[in-house]
């Protein structure tokens, strides 16, 4: 199996606005996978690919001023290499 890269989008999101965002997200099919990775400080992470860079982060800075969404950074995730902040 060839190496593959997994790029990670880390957002803050207040959890009242969580399951509106995950509504939304759903009907993008496909776009990224969401992860609560820290409730107690608002923490969600998606997971997409490389490619869907660009259209993620652009629908992320489309979304309602009102959900209240801060990306915080992103990484890639390669199987076998660990991490790799890139922003």
């Amino acid at each position: 199996m060839a190496d593959e890269q997994t790029l990670i989008v880390e957002i803050a999101l207040p959890p009242k606005q969580s399951l509106r965002f995950q509504m939304l997200l759903e009907v993008e099919e496909g776009l990224a996978v969401t992860r609560c990775f820290d409730p107690e400080h608002k923490k969600q992470q998606l997971w997409t690919t490389p490619s869907q860079r660009d259209e993620l982060l652009g629908w992320l800075s489309s979304l309602p001023e009102s959900l209240e969404i801060q990306v915080l950074g992103e990484w890639f995730w390669q199987v076998g290499n660990g991490s790799q902040k890139i922003r």
